[in-house]
């Protein structure tokens, strides 16, 4: 790699934290190495985001973008944590206003490349991008389908850059090539990385103090993410399934999608005393990354978000999983296929589950004989997801594509999409 030559790279998310995560984790390797970034999203989603480290903040600027106002998308909804999951297609018009603004940034500021999500896909022909390769492929009536904004952005994009590594699936990563003809980069799992200050903060300490009281490997943690809002009735089996089990749980249970979410989400009658001192339901935001790094935790019960999924595995958590939207279910997939991850079992006919199957999951994942492969597979994976130094190759090995070719692809004229 030619070491002076230093990047400004800009990058665009999909505005999801599950998304926003993975690119601030590669903005902050990218930055370690001396190059420059403009991380672009919305003024309330980058209040949000994790603290930088003081070392690299003057490395990364944050571009804030106001959305446009779109109707029937609820005030000061920039992400999709902030509303119900049937009015996401909203959030993605209001990001299909951005198109100017996008334009204005990428005329004044010249960075050397961009790297964009699937959702922008008027955004390719406005400078030299390489785009990340994941999410939904779901359409919203009339409204333009990620399907197509998949395959604008694959079409016009120069490079796909993806949140994986050749040491876990290397068939898929030949495979997305051969289809696409074009360069693929996998940049690593991405591990996400906390900055702290050292002191426990308040929602820290409560938490700990009862994971302290836990046998080692015991406890469940349970937890769906920031979009996956289960049903009254899928919230009922869960908890009784936790109940039955027999279980230490340790459950963040998110009642609530933005304040446009009107649909209450209730515990079976007598749930919370039945399990009082064997079980925690948590209706607050909680620090994953910390609970999941403690001893006393034995196995996820997740949704099979990647980011999720790469959390667990960087501390050697089993994962059990219990999958509902967008790309969650191929991920659940390839990790059964790999013994990494245990699937609840679903009635093939109507896709319901039962207490008695999520009790089941549980136990022998966490604690029985047959469900030890989950165990050691998951210890195993630390190699692949915990490695820091290997992550530290996949981002240099990117960082060289991105130097030699800065060069070889003619400018574009700024243009256009029209919707």
């Amino acid at each position: 790699m030619a070491e002076a030559t230093k990047l400004h790279i800009a990058m665009f998310p999909w505005l999801a934290f599950g998304h926003m995560i993975p690119y601030l984790e590669l903005a902050k390797l990218i930055a370690q190495k001396g190059h420059k970034i403009s991380f672009i999203s919305t003024p309330r989603n980058i209040d949000r985001l994790p603290k930088l480290p003081p070392d690299l903040a003057s490395s990364i600027q944050f571009i804030k973008l106001p959305l446009p106002h779109v109707e029937n998308l609820p005030e000061d909804a920039e992400a999709t944590t902030d509303l119900p999951y049937n009015k996401v297609l909203y959030l993605k018009l209001a990001l299909d206003g951005l198109q100017d603004s996008l334009a204005n940034f990428l005329e004044t500021s010249s960075p050397d490349w961009l790297l964009l999500d699937f959702a922008a896909y008027w955004l390719p022909p406005l400078a030299h991008s390489v785009t990340e390769f994941f999410d939904s492929i779901t359409g919203e009536g009339s409204h333009t389908s990620d399907v197509y904004r998949f395959e604008k952005v694959i079409e016009l994009c120069d490079a796909i850059v993806v949140r994986s590594c050749r040491e876990f699936e290397p068939e898929y990563l030949n495979l997305l090539k051969e289809l696409h003809q074009k360069p693929v980069i996998p940049v690593g799992q991405l591990p996400t990385t906390a900055y702290s200050k050292g002191d426990d903060d308040e929602a820290w300490k409560p938490i700990k103090e009862w994971l302290d009281k836990q046998e080692t490997e015991s406890v469940v943690y349970v937890a769906f993410g920031s979009e996956a809002k289960p049903s009254q009735e899928e919230v009922t089996e869960i908890a009784l399934g936790l109940e039955l089990s027999g279980l230490p749980f340790f459950w963040v249970l998110r009642t609530q999608r933005g304040v446009s979410d009107t649909e209450s989400i209730e515990l079976p009658y007598g749930f919370e005393e039945r399990t009082k001192g064997r079980g925690v339901v948590c209706t607050r935001w909680a620090p994953q990354l910390k609970i999941l790094a403690h001893d006393s935790v034995g196995g996820f019960f997740s949704h099979g978000g990647w980011s999720s999924v790469v959390e667990a595995l960087q501390f050697e958590r089993a994962l059990i999983l219990l999958t509902f939207l967008a790309d969650q279910g191929i991920n659940a997939r390839v990790l059964e296929e790999k013994k990494i991850g245990y699937v609840i079992p679903r009635n093939e006919k109507d896709g319901k589950f039962t207490r008695e199957s999520v009790a089941e999951s549980l136990r022998l994942v966490v604690v029985e004989e047959v469900g030890k492969v989950y165990r050691d597979k998951a210890k195993e994976m630390k190699q692949i997801f915990g490695d820091r130094e290997r992550q530290h190759l996949y981002v240099d090995q990117l960082l060289s594509f991105l130097i030699n070719n800065k060069n070889l692809i003619k400018s574009r004229p700024l243009a256009r999409i029209e919707q």
